[in-house]
């Protein structure tokens, strides 16, 4: 989970160096707080699921395997969802399509290095 927010960060800069028609602007800047927001989130669910069965009485260690194993498929589906939340963003044309576009981009730049690496990461701990 700490990896999340600077591994988002640098696809989302990638995403707008490699279009040449964008810029770090203040929507780009948006779409970065966003993605902050959707990582926080998924840290959140995972920690208070952890905490209340450390609270019951399991070690940290099973707490937290067993809480990603039960929330790591609803943080997957609603990452999933936002990113095709999007895609109208990604390809908004007419008046302000360059905003929108900017948001859309830096926001799927984000979240496709840092969803597939969580649940890969996910994957390889709880085996």
């Amino acid at each position: 989970m700490l990896l999340a927010v600077p591994i988002g960060a640098f696809g989302s800069i990638l995403a707008l160096t490699l279009l040449p028609k964008l810029s770090n602007n203040v929507y780009a800047q948006i779409g970065l707080i966003t993605l902050i927001g959707l990582a926080a989130k998924n840290a959140i669910l995972i920690v208070e699921f952890a905490k209340e069965r450390v609270d019951k009485g399991m070690d940290v260690v099973q707490a937290t395997l067993q809480a990603v194993r039960l929330r790591l498929r609803p943080i997957i589906m609603t990452s999933l969802a936002f990113i095709l939340g999007v895609v109208p963003l990604m390809i908004a044309t007419g008046a302000a399509s360059v905003s929108r576009r900017t948001i859309g981009w830096t926001v799927f730049g984000a979240c496709w290095p840092q969803h597939p690496l969580l649940y890969l990461l996910c994957r390889y701990y709880m085996c």
